[in-house]
């Protein structure tokens, strides 16, 4: 008996879409620091395997794993994502658009874009909801069929936003299960704020248990999505500059992560609906999220969640989110006059003197983990 044409074509599409992951992998692998590629592999290797978050694999089997993983990188001769054959038919692999208007009817949602460095992410998985919000697109990921090493759990391309709801939760579980205290405090907080026991969670992890933690952070994610559309938009052409005259240097990290503080501490921005909807779950998780150069440039943030630990004053969090508004505006102006009248290596040191240093306290790019 012959399969249905819709099994077939998912069944060849998610054949090259994980061929252009692979890619996208081996692209990207040298970018992350060690701990934080191990990080990734490990969620990776358990995605793939279907193992859930908290469970954990004899080390010898994952190493095994990451060993064949990266030989199988290093023999990818060309890294150029290829083009997606469906139905006869050559679809540029970044034109999402085109292919989904195959797939979807099919249940599906295919993902494609490309962040830091200008380096592609791909994935395909089943679409359990679509809805508009604020002037985007906004599509909601269930199980997936193909992911790559980013495991983004949300994405924005022009006015389409995809949530991810598996990474998600990979993710969150990675801060959960963090040992450190001072991440501790943040998440027995947040998961207070959803209705969820830290250890009872710890004692029984379980999908159902976990439930209402993540639907809370995919809206938060949403928020951060909503935040960049509008207040992180001020970054996008500096963003474009930097990754094309600048890929991979400390700089255009940095302006990646005054992107992201925007659309954290804007107006619309992720804090600001926070504390519109009083939402206590995300407001703990928040500093928890933070690395990199956002952390750098807003450090203010955990004093002021643990002052709202105390009063439940929401003003404290209005007021550190205008802090963090007003220096990633600032950075925005400084980096924009720069690289207005500099070039090359030029721009890069008086970009870190002038700009990076004083808004951080910080002389050397942060280990990615």
């Amino acid at each position: 008996m012959s399969r249905p044409a819709s099994a077939v074509i998912t069944d060849r599409l998610s054949e090259q879409v994980q061929q252009n992951c692979r890619k996208a992998d081996a692209a990207v692998a040298g970018r992350f620091a060690l701990c934080g590629l191990l990080l990734r592999l490990r969620n990776l290797y358990k995605w793939e395997h279907g193992i859930d978050p908290w469970q954990e694999q004899d080390p010898g089997l994952v190493l095994e794993w990451v060993s064949q993983r990266e030989e199988a990188w290093d023999a990818i001769d060309d890294l150029t994502p290829a083009p997606l054959e469906i139905d006869g038919k050559e679809y540029d692999p970044f034109d999402t658009e085109a292919v989904n208007a195959i797939v979807e009817p099919l249940g599906l949602l295919y993902g494609a874009g490309r962040v830091g460095g200008m380096l592609p992410v791909f994935f395909l998985g089943q679409l359990e909801r679509r809805w508009g919000r604020d002037g985007l697109d906004v599509h909601l990921i269930g199980d997936e069929l193909c992911a790559d090493l980013f495991f983004l759990p949300g994405l924005r391309q022009d006015s389409a936003v995809y949530l991810r709801r598996q990474p998600l939760g990979y993710l969150v579980w990675d801060l959960i299960a963090d040992p450190r205290r001072s991440q501790q405090r943040y998440v027995r907080f947040g998961l207070e704020g959803y209705g969820v026991s830290y250890k009872k969670l710890l004692e029984n992890p379980a999908w159902d248990a976990l439930g209402p933690v993540l639907e809370g952070e995919l809206q938060a994610v949403l928020w951060h999505e909503i935040g960049e559309s509008t207040s992180g938009e001020q970054a996008m052409d500096l963003l474009r500059r930097t990754a094309v005259e600048h890929s991979g240097s400390e700089l255009e990290h940095f302006v990646r992560g005054v992107k992201d503080l925007l659309a954290d501490t804007g107006p619309s921005g992720r804090l600001a609906q926070i504390a519109a909807h009083q939402s206590r779950g995300a407001l703990g998780f928040y500093p928890a999220w933070l690395h990199g150069f956002p952390r750098l440039m807003f450090p203010e943030i955990d004093a002021a969640v643990m002052e709202f630990m105390r009063s439940g004053d929401w003003d404290v969090i209005e007021q550190v989110r205008n802090l963090g508004w007003d220096r990633a505006q600032q950075a925005i102006k400084g980096l924009g006059e720069i690289l207005e009248n500099h070039q090359g290596e030029e721009a890069r040191e008086l970009a870190k003197n002038q700009v990076i240093g004083p808004l951080t306290g910080f002389r050397q790019l942060p280990d990615d983990s």
